[in-house]
């Protein structure tokens, strides 16, 4: 009965509690915005199936940050997977075969991305490249050029403040 209480939150779990909080925070911020996966694109790049670095590709001639498509296409599913393509906000793949939204490119990938496409040759066909890319994967997403694609996605645009 005289057994020695046991506490249950006393400081270094307080301390461990708090560093994998702050890893986790650290982790989630580096997903959407892409640090470490725009750092290692070119080695990435090597090892991506032939039809997701095109897709990829497509997304950048097009100057496309963002693209609309189901959420249980494989191939987009895939470049979730890999962290090219994010998800909205509280969208997740469970019972959304037949959801139709938006997929973003995190900025520090976009910029890679951006970067290593400049790098290519550059190609006198560029339309005509544009419109086999928009023929191929018509089926799977429509590229989404905005206007104003924030720094964070998940942010609205600044707005002028000149009264209009």
């Amino acid at each position: 009965m005289n057994e020695p209480r046991v506490r249950l939150w006393d400081a270094d779990r307080q301390d461990a509690y708090v560093k994998q909080r702050d890893q986790a925070l650290d982790r989630r911020l580096d997903e959407r915005e892409g640090t470490a996966l725009a750092a290692q694109l070119d080695s990435l790049w090597l090892a991506l199936p032939a039809a997701e670095r095109e897709a990829m590709e497509f997304l950048a001639m097009s100057d496309a940050r963002a693209c609309v498509g189901h959420c249980g296409d494989p191939l987009l599913s895939s470049l979730v997977a890999r962290g090219l393509l994010m998800w909205p906000p509280g969208v997740r793949p469970v019972l959304t075969d037949d959801l139709v939204t938006s997929f973003l490119i995190p900025p520090a990938v976009w910029a890679a991305l951006v970067e290593r496409c400049a790098r290519g040759p550059a190609d006198t066909s560029r339309q005509h490249a544009l419109e086999l890319a928009r023929q191929r994967f018509a089926a799977h997403f429509v590229p989404l050029v905005t206007s104003e694609i924030t720094s964070d996605p998940f942010r609205a645009a600044k707005t002028s403040d000149d009264g209009k």
